[in-house]
């Protein structure tokens, strides 16, 4: 029972996204486009698209850096910004109105290599990217995974050690290509 109304839920929340204009909540990823709303403060409300680092201007206190907190972090961070020594327990509200896509992509050895787009709501890992692509082949080598980061850097990631419990899994970025090898018999 639980689960059916959970399955209908599901269903309705993009719907209920559409009747709002299309404004979401969530985490604020890099360039999503933002509406910031201060209650009885008309000239405060701020629409645009984050910069390149993240962070958005608005009247009084200047650029704020929002990307990577969720909806309701942000307003709070602004809340304090503006509580500092410009309005008296202002109330904000922040809402995504536009997601730039986010992807991680997958190659080598998965049953199904590509490219996958990050969850707007929550945080991707690794394991459960290479779950999205169907898991290593049996002709894989789980323990030479390469990670290439955005910034071009490459890391070497032990599968089998973070699904043993040895390992840490690794919360994946826009622009992260995993590549699992084959392995060398």
């Amino acid at each position: 029972m639980i689960l059916k109304f959970l399955m209908v839920l599901s269903a309705l929340l993009p719907l209920a996204a559409a009747a709002q204009g299309g404004l979401s909540s969530g985490v604020i990823g890099r360039m999503d486009n933002v509406e910031i709303r201060v209650f009885r403060e008309a000239e405060l409300t701020t629409r645009g698209q984050l910069s390149g680092s993240g962070t958005i201007s608005m009247p009084l206190i200047g650029a704020v850096r929002i990307e990577g907190l969720t909806t309701d972090q942000a307003a709070a961070a602004i809340t304090r910004k503006l509580a500092d020594g410009f309005l008296v327990k202002p109330e904000v509200s922040v809402s995504i109105e536009a997601r730039i896509r986010r992807t991680v992509t997958v190659l080598g050895q998965a049953q199904r290599p590509g490219v996958f787009e990050l969850p707007a709501h929550r945080r991707l890992t690794l394991v459960e990217a290479i779950g999205m692509a169907g898991g290593v082949t049996r002709i894989s080598n789980p323990k030479k995974i390469s990670l290439k980061r955005g910034s071009g850097r490459v890391e070497t990631v032990d599968l089998s050690a973070i699904t043993t419990g040895k390992g840490t899994d690794i919360v994946l970025r826009d622009g992260d290509v995993i590549t699992i090898p084959e392995s060398l018999f």
